[in-house]
């Protein structure tokens, strides 16, 4: 029942019995079957807050003390004639004064072992095309734009981790294109820089820096193409190469 004006609403308790040499019973939840209609749905709702943070909603699996704990597996319902469900994770809109809220997909840290993987992909299709991945950062009216940031881990006693962005493969016909390009600017401003570089050494050989085309068995090696852009009021642009400096030896060389 509703609680009075100084205390709060009473607790609902759904639990099984605890087991000392057995699995602990099951607890199911569900509605049944529909042979004409839809499916009955089952709906979670917490409370709001009029003068505090709203109540809060936590799924969390089983700890295990010798084996590994339990598992969250949420899945959409199949359509065995149609398209399956779909899973929609987000926060709400904010309000006027604030942000809205984050997403955080992450596995857990690990003491002795490695830590766990994220895997972000879709399934294959035998009939069509494959599925679409789109990570889209959002746009800011009064402020820059949001960003995007892709950084492989950090190691202290070995190398750091790789970054790999691969094409899709054409085992019949051409495999897919990579497109790496910043978008026109606006009236008043210039467009975006593209950086490719290396980071510095302390001690060893800086990173090398390779562009190329791969070789072609039954056919000509591709080409590689350097074009700077025109200036319809003012000058072109300019191409320079130029090799590194060396304070105790040779400097490097242009071949």
């Amino acid at each position: 029942a509703n609680s009075g004006d100084l205390g709060t609403s009473g607790h609902l308790l759904f639990s099984t019995g605890s087991s000392s040499s057995g699995n602990s019973g099951t607890l199911t939840f569900g509605t049944g079957p529909a042979t004409f209609g839809r499916g009955g749905s089952i709906s979670l709702h917490v409370g709001s807050g009029t003068s505090g943070e709203g109540g809060i909603l936590a799924m969390q699996a089983g700890r295990g003390t010798r084996n590994t704990g339990g598992r969250v597996v949420v899945c959409s319902g199949e359509g065995t004639g149609s398209s399956s469900g779909m899973v929609t994770l987000v926060t709400v809109n904010s309000g006027i004064a604030g942000s809205s809220g984050r997403l955080i997909f992450s596995s857990g840290s690990s003491k002795s072992g490695n830590s766990g993987t994220v895997l972000i992909g879709s399934g294959y299709s035998s009939g069509g095309t494959g599925g679409l991945v789109g990570i889209h950062v959002g746009r800011g009216t009064s402020g820059a734009g949001g960003s995007l940031n892709l950084n492989a881990g950090r190691s202290t006693i070995a190398s750091g981790g790789q970054v790999s962005i691969r094409s899709g493969e054409g085992t019949s016909s051409t495999s897919g294109s990579i497109t790496l390009c910043s978008t026109n600017s606006g009236e008043d401003g210039s467009s975006g820089l593209l950086i490719f570089s290396s980071g510095s050494s302390r001690g060893g050989n800086s990173g090398s820096l390779l562009v190329g085309t791969g070789a072609a068995t039954d056919g000509r090696g591709g080409a590689l193409h350097l074009h700077i852009g025109s200036g319809t009021s003012g000058s072109g642009g300019v191409l320079q190469v130029q090799s590194g400096r060396a304070t105790a030896a040779s400097g490097g060389a242009v071949v």
